[in-house]
């Protein structure tokens, strides 16, 4: 009797279970009726690039040669960029530009499509376009000079610029070329404080713009409105010192740095040459001679003195080195201030400027001559800057 009545429990146990599964495939007959969910192959990888009222969309399929497009959704699905596609087998990497876009942020969605209609999962990724907005904010990078160099004998025009600002990547300088060559642009890098500017026109104006790039891939340099800077070139220019030689002093004191030769040292801007004062001083007038390896005029020549150790300044041209010689010819003389007070140089040093009376007359050596001094009997100057015509 027992044995029937366990019989009975089992039997019944088995027609409760099968019902139970009857009752939870039917609530998945509803999803399943179309037979089973096929997805094509998804994107492996998406990034957005930002643009100028667009966006680059960079995407990479992976082993999907079936996938005839890739389906691009935006604002909420209400727009949509369809993009045929013919991947390989492999690993293949393709880029779409997203036009007429407002400046604003994105979020995107894409899926691919295969030739059989299947659609895979969605990939979600964001991207930005700038435009009006962005280009408002932009600053203009500064000029701080322009100027001639002389580059071992080759004239270059040389435009300074100030700081960099964030998101600057380059300066653009339009500039004129002699002999009516017409206008050229240089590009500065944001790491960059100087641009040359090859034949430019002595006189001529130069025009300056900043470029800026929203964020560093994006596929769109924006640019600040042309400016003119109001100096043009000059009609004059710095030579180059460092192929000029000391050839005599008259008096230095080169065990403390303080040598004739380091008034041309363009290395070192704490460099100065001061007249002997130990283990005695020694009396001016002092004088220099340099050898500038070819005939030059000198139509203005600039001197910093660090302190009040120098008064008068000379200066002369002439073919022969020895400072007695009778052929030198003088173009200017001018003289420093008694006293630091005023200066607005560090250490209290100025700067003396002095134009040639004679923008003709060349000679192959450099005499500068300093006759007294404001705190006799020392001399002290501690670099020049001579200056050649165009």
């Amino acid at each position: 009797m027992k044995r029937i009545v366990d019989n009975i429990l089992c039997i019944l146990l088995i027609l409760s279970i099968f019902a139970s599964c009857e009752d939870f495939m039917d609530v998945h007959k509803e999803f399943i009726k179309d037979g089973e969910i096929i997805y094509a192959p998804k994107i492996d990888t998406l990034r957005f690039v930002a643009g100028n009222n667009r966006i680059e969309f960079r995407y990479w399929l992976k082993n999907a040669p079936n996938v005839r497009t890739v389906d691009l959704y935006w604002n909420d699905g209400m727009d949509s960029l369809i993009i045929p596609v013919t991947p390989s087998a492999g690993i293949d990497a393709f880029n779409t530009v997203v036009p007429n876009l407002e400046e604003k942020s994105y979020t995107f969605k894409a899926r691919t499509t295969d030739l059989y209609g299947h659609k895979s999962l969605y990939v979600t990724d964001l991207g930005s376009s700038y435009g009006a907005i962005y280009q408002s904010s932009l600053a203009q990078r500064g000029v701080g000079s322009i100027a001639f160099k002389d580059d071992k004998g080759e004239l270059k025009g040389s435009v300074s610029l100030f700081s960099t600002q964030d998101g600057l990547v380059g300066t653009e300088i339009r500039y004129q070329k002699v002999d009516n060559g017409g206008s050229a642009v240089v590009v500065a890098k944001a790491e960059e404080n100087t641009v040359i500017c090859l034949d430019a026109q002595a006189g001529s104006f130069i025009e300056y713009r900043s470029l800026y790039l929203p964020e560093t891939e994006a596929i769109d340099t924006f640019a600040t409105a042309w400016a003119r800077y109001d100096m043009p070139f000059p009609d004059f220019f710095q030579y180059d010192l460092s192929i000029w030689q000391v050839v005599a002093v008259s008096s230095d004191m080169a065990v403390n740095g303080q040598a004739g030769h380091e008034i041309i040292n363009v290395n070192n801007q704490g460099s100065a040459w001061h007249s002997e004062w130990s283990p005695r001083a020694v009396d001016p007038p002092h004088w220099i001679v340099i050898d500038m390896q070819a005939p030059k005029n000198i139509v203005r020549l600039d001197i910093v003195r660090a302190n009040n150790d120098a008064n008068t300044v000379q200066y002369f041209v002439g073919d022969d080195p020895n400072p007695d010689a009778s052929t030198w010819i003088q173009l200017g003389e001018g003289n420093f201030p008694n006293g630091t007070s005023g200066s607005s140089w560090p250490g209290g040093a100025f700067l003396l400027s002095i134009e040639s009376t004679d923008k003709v007359s060349k000679g192959r050596y450099f005499k500068m001559v300093l006759p007294n001094s404001n705190r006799y009997p020392y001399i002290y100057v501690n670099s020049i800057t001579p200056f050649g015509g165009i």
